[in-house]
């Protein structure tokens, strides 16, 4: 690059990809004085202003994200996705009534951007409107199936608007996106809002229903059966806030699981979001760790007698722990969203005292409960400090001692095809002298594909980041080529490109069939 800019300083082009490529390796110091000289140079380039604020809100600036994506809906007034970043950098500055004006005008614009609506049904949820996040949540779901994610599932579930059992929406005679018409509230409205915020976190006017608040804290009982018998000491209670925030006080935990005489001890564990567990093989045996659970995979490799590792979980939900090497054993880890959980005592019966009174889903889960029959058991629990019983007569068509699963769905095979695919696109652009939209094509293929749709990082988790970056620099080359940087020993043609890219998609596959071996061992698997 700085050859190339020696040779050409007044390239706007140059300088933009020059800053993209900056921001893909976290060097966003650079990526920004690169940024800065391109829009120097082309001061009213939409996409060299939206890329600079891209830049900024990934180097957690926030303020100068939104005054660069404020210019870029200027430059560009139908620019949805430019909306949808600029309610992004509000929402790190709370800014919550902009951040939902942003998102209404990106889906006014473009009533069929998936993104927008589940984006606006997160800061709706966030500031408890459940009720108006709702249709939101369920536009994005029939817009792209990869938004109908197990949380939004749970609180669409509690208000009634989903059928876990059939896995679809409930139709109801609503007008669900009325509210997307792109709107700015009254600045009194928003001074007043946030200063409620401040003075009454959880008011009665936010909680769903309108119910009202009587006492800060409340305390909830309740009994469970499973198939109509006791439930097993491994059955867990536990609420998660509707607006999905944290609770105060929560803290990461450490533990660890042995492995010994071919058994995971404790077999069955309960951590919070953000732990850690360090698995340590005391066996004289080679064992090798993995999970693919949804959200939770990860495979530790071999491990030899007297060694150990350590992995954070980073994802509510279940975890269910194999080896490799022993097809019999098994554990499960149930990362729970924060510190409100209990388990039943031996006659089923459960207890919660004294929780903040505001709104919560309430779940019991247990290794035997197949994950539709999780779903179909959540309560809505709307706490306003009158004390209340929830009761779980939960039937099951599984058996006592009976491991469920929620396994990872990701494609990585489709993932390798849009690479591919945008590769062999940029390619022939290059050949038809469409320089800039050919290297923009080869940074999607890498930015996008690569890494924003999750192979690179399943690559690193259940292998190295050394490898996932040697794979990384194998696209990169191509695109260093296309875009004319560097020194090639051999002259750059339409054949070596489709070569490097053939080959490079070919290590990828190989990749994607070692991850999926690790990921989905053979069916009888622990059973």
């Amino acid at each position: 690059f700085e050859q190339a800019a020696k040779i050409s300083p007044n390239s706007p082009e140059l300088f933009s990809i020059w800053g993209a490529a900056l921001r893909m390796a976290k060097k966003f110091e650079g990526a920004k004085k690169r940024f800065a000289r391109a829009h120097e140079l082309s001061p009213d380039d939409e996409e060299i202003t939206f890329n600079w604020g891209m830049t900024e809100l990934e180097a957690d600036h926030a303020k100068e994200a939104i005054r660069l994506f404020q210019k870029t809906v200027k430059l560009s007034p139908d620019n949805y996705m430019a909306y949808n970043m600029l309610g992004k950098a509000h929402g790190r500055e709370k800014m919550y009534e902009e951040e939902k004006a942003a998102y209404k005008k990106a889906i006014a614009i473009n009533p069929d951007f998936a993104q927008g609506h589940f984006n606006l049904g997160i800061v709706l949820g966030i500031q408890k409107k459940f009720e108006s996040a709702a249709p939101h949540f369920l536009k994005a779901i029939e817009l792209d199936k990869e938004f109908e994610k197990p949380f939004v599932i749970q609180m669409l579930t509690a208000l009634g608007h989903y059928d876990p059992a059939a896995e679809k929406p409930i139709k109801k005679e609503t007008a669900p996106v009325q509210q997307a018409k792109a709107e700015t509230p009254p600045a009194v409205e928003k001074v007043e809002e946030i200063k409620d915020d401040k003075k009454s976190e959880g008011s009665d006017h936010k909680m769903e229903e309108g119910s009202k608040k009587v006492k800060n804290t409340t305390s909830i009982k309740g009994h469970i059966k499973i198939n109509g018998k006791k439930p097993g000491p491994n059955t867990l209670v536990f609420l998660e806030t509707k607006s999905k925030l944290r609770v105060a006080n929560q803290k990461p935990e450490t533990l660890t699981i042995r492995q010994n005489g071919l058994q995971f001890i404790p077999q069955h564990s309960v951590i919070q979001v953000g732990s850690a567990i360090t698995f340590s093989n005391e066996d004289r045996e080679v064992h090798n760790i993995f999970s693919k659970s949804l959200s939770n995979q990860f495979n530790l490799g071999a491990m030899a007698s007297g060694s150990a590792k350590t992995i954070e979980f980073t994802q509510a939900g279940p975890v269910v722990l194999r080896c490799n090497m022993h097809k019999d054993m098994i554990g499960t880890v149930f990362v729970v969203p924060n510190g409100i959980y209990t388990k039943p005592n031996a006659d089923g019966d459960y207890q919660f005292d004294n929780i903040k009174s505001e709104g919560y889903i309430l779940q019991v889960w247990d290794p035997m409960l197949a994950p539709d029959e999780v779903h179909a058991n959540i309560k809505s629990a709307d706490l306003t400090g009158v004390d209340q019983t929830f009761d779980f007569d939960i039937k099951s068509a599984s058996v006592a001692g009976e491991i469920h699963d929620m396994t990872d769905p990701t494609d990585y095979n489709a993932i390798v095809d849009n690479i591919e695919r945008e590769m062999l696109q940029a390619i022939e652009d290059w050949k038809n002298g469409k320089k800039f939209i050919s290297r923009k094509r080869m940074l999607m293929a890498i930015t996008k594909h690569y890494d924003g749709e999750g192979l690179k990082g399943a690559i690193a988790k259940s292998f190295s980041s050394k490898r996932s970056i040697q794979l990384e620099q194998k696209l990169d080359n191509i695109r260093k080529e296309i875009s004319g940087y560097g020194e090639s020993k051999d002259p750059v043609t339409e054949d070596s490109l489709i070569s490097q890219a053939r080959f490079a998609v070919s290590q990828l596959r190989l990749n994607v069939k070692e991850l999926e071996a690790r990921l989905q061992p053979d069916n009888d698997l622990g059973k």
